[in-house]
């Protein structure tokens, strides 16, 4: 990162580092390892240090990072990541629901997707599919606030 140059939240390697963090950590506060992360993410282990230094140095920091130990969302990165986990899963449902994608497709184009798409866009397919609480594969949508539907863990397929 250039020196003065703020980290921001809205580059596809950033979010997809923060998901990863998420996913990893089970949604929740679990210290994930750069291994872990540089398998999930195929990518250097090296290149997976400098990053999660990257997001460990933004103001306010995107993760809490200790050497040795891992990392884990700081509540800006979580933030983020319930966004773009959102975001995945209104496209997945949309491309199914509305578009009649097989089942098979939609998470690769989701992830394609998902980095792009303005707040109002969201709110429009959310509106259009009927704010629905799961995607095709039974897994919770987040809420715009970032909170999970009460099934979450209960009677979904989420990880």
């Amino acid at each position: 990162m250039a020196k003065g140059r703020e980290l921001t939240a809205n580059t596809e390697s950033v979010d997809d580092y923060l998901k990863a963090i998420f996913y990893l950590g089970g949604g929740e506060r679990r210290r994930v390892g750069s291994k872990e992360l540089s398998e999930r993410l195929n990518v250097a282990p090296a290149s997976v240090t400098n990053m999660i230094q990257k997001l460990a140095s933004a103001k306010p920091s995107f993760v809490d990072y200790e050497r040795h130990h891992g990392v884990c969302l700081s509540a800006k990165g979580r933030k983020r990541a319930l966004e773009i986990v959102r975001h995945h899963r209104l496209i997945e449902t949309f491309l199914y629901e509305v578009l009649n994608y097989p089942i098979e497709e939609l998470h690769d184009e989701a992830e394609r997707l998902e980095h792009f798409i303005s707040e109002h866009f969201e709110e429009r397919i959310a509106a259009k599919l009927g704010n629905p609480q799961l995607d095709p594969h039974g897994h919770c949508i987040p809420a715009l606030d970032g909170t999970m539907p009460a099934t979450h863990r209960v009677s979904c397929t989420c990880q």
